[in-house]
């Protein structure tokens, strides 16, 4: 099915906006990497191709199975924060950028007890680069549909990653399969790619 190469590699002050954010308004924010992502420990592996030098694969299994090893990672995130004595576990909101979004959104839907709701900023798995994005972007959205949970789901124009009519279309799905949610278009400047919205706060607060 061929590869996808490019691929976003958050750092941690990328998060610094949305960690004041959030924080100025009470909340306590954990921003957890997965391995092998934002100097974590461990390989990052999450559906490369064989020859790792190509990127990430286009191939589905593969894909998907990366991502299967992304749940496994928040799932040890959600259980450690949890533990930690200064939080709330009644009033957890689930987030993250990119394939944090789509991933945060689809553990949300298989453990719904765990969270309030879902904020899902440019979610998606693979690239719409690839000719299976549709099918797998569309199916792990679908998983967070299993579930009551608000969601708000924030893409930026001028995504390099996920045009707004593949996003669009990822959240009908999500939808159509029982989820529930509200999608927002978030204007950019022109030269700004819609991609990195979460570090410009002032462009989705509304």
């Amino acid at each position: 099915m061929g590869t996808y190469t490019p691929y976003f590699t958050a750092k941690i002050d990328y998060f610094d906006a949305l960690i004041e954010y959030f924080g100025d308004r009470g909340w306590a924010v954990a921003v957890p990497m997965r391995r092998g992502r934002g100097n974590s420990e461990g390989l990052y592996d999450e559906g490369f191709d064989s020859n790792r030098k190509y990127g990430y694969t286009c191939e589905s299994a593969l894909s998907l199975a990366g991502a299967e090893r992304a749940l496994d990672d928040v799932h040890a995130s959600v259980e450690a924060i949890s533990a930690m004595p200064f939080v709330d576990k009644g009033t957890l909101v689930i987030g993250g950028i990119s394939r944090g979004g789509i991933i945060s959104t689809a553990y949300a839907g298989e453990h719904p007890d765990k969270f309030k709701g879902i904020i899902n900023f440019v979610g998606g798995w693979i690239g719409s680069g690839c000719p299976t994005a549709e099918g797998i972007n569309g199916s792990l959205f679908v998983r967070g549909a299993a579930t009551d949970l608000e969601s708000i789901w924030l893409y930026g124009e001028n995504d390099s990653f996920y045009p707004m009519s593949h996003s669009e279309s990822n959240f009908g799905k999500f939808i159509a399969a029982g989820g529930k949610g509200k999608f927002h278009r978030v204007d950019v400047e022109p030269d700004q790619n819609g991609h990195f919205i979460g570090a410009y706060p002032q462009k989705w607060t509304a």
